[in-house]
Formats: structure tokens, C-alpha cells, sequence
């Protein structure tokens, strides 16, 4: 089933801008990869976090909006496990949207 999913990262604070967009970019080349459809991102910039992660008070938002197979999540979800920038993440199934015949 194919599903609308909200993902956030938070990336770490001593990046530049260059390097956070380089990021975001691995971000929607894997979801292409894995035949996922991006639909928009929501950058929110450097924000102080609630609560100190990965010893940072700071950390870049981006917000990512897409479509996939319900399947695919697993690949990004391992992708920002194992990305050492990425201090933080989520991804919410927004809603179940019906496959074409």
C-alpha cells in the first residue's frame, strides 16, 4: 500500500549550508531510489532544541513530505539511523492513499 509520510531530521548545528542541503538531498535521491514520489520540504533553519541531543542545544529542522510503498519507510528509516549527522528523526504515516488499478 502506498502511504503519505511527514519524515523530520534534525541535523547537527555545526554544519554550513552548503553541507545541510547536501544532506537533504541524500534524503529525496533515496526515496526516489526506492520509488518513492517527493512532494515538498519545509526547512525550518537552526532552532534551540528542548533538551540537549547528542550533547548539541542547537540542530537544523527539515521537514520532508512524500508518497511510497509502505515497505520502502524501512530503508529511510535505516538511512538516518546510520547517518552520523542526522541527531535525531521521525517519520509519520500521514495517511493510507488507495493504489490506481
Amino acid at each position: 500500500m502506498i502511504g503519505k509520510y511527514e519524515s523530520m531530521i534534525i541535523l547537527a548545528p555545526n554544519l554550513n549550508t552548503e553541507e545541510i542541503e547536501k544532506e537533504n538531498k541524500k534524503v529525496l535521491s533515496l526515496v526516489a531510489e526506492v520509488g518513492g514520489e517527493f512532494i515538498k520540504t519545509d526547512t525550518w533553519g537552526k532552532k534551540t532544541l528542548a533538551y540537549e541531543i547528542a550533547k548539541f542545544r542547537e540542530g537544523y529542522i527539515i521537514i520532508n513530505y512524500f508518497r511510497m510503498n509502505t515497505q520502502q519507510v524501512k530503508q529511510i528509516d535505516r538511512h538516518y539511523r546510520l547517518n552520523e549527522v542526522i541527531i535525531r528523526h521521525n517519520i509519520i504515516k500521514l495517511e493510507a492513499i488507495e493504489e490506481e488499478a
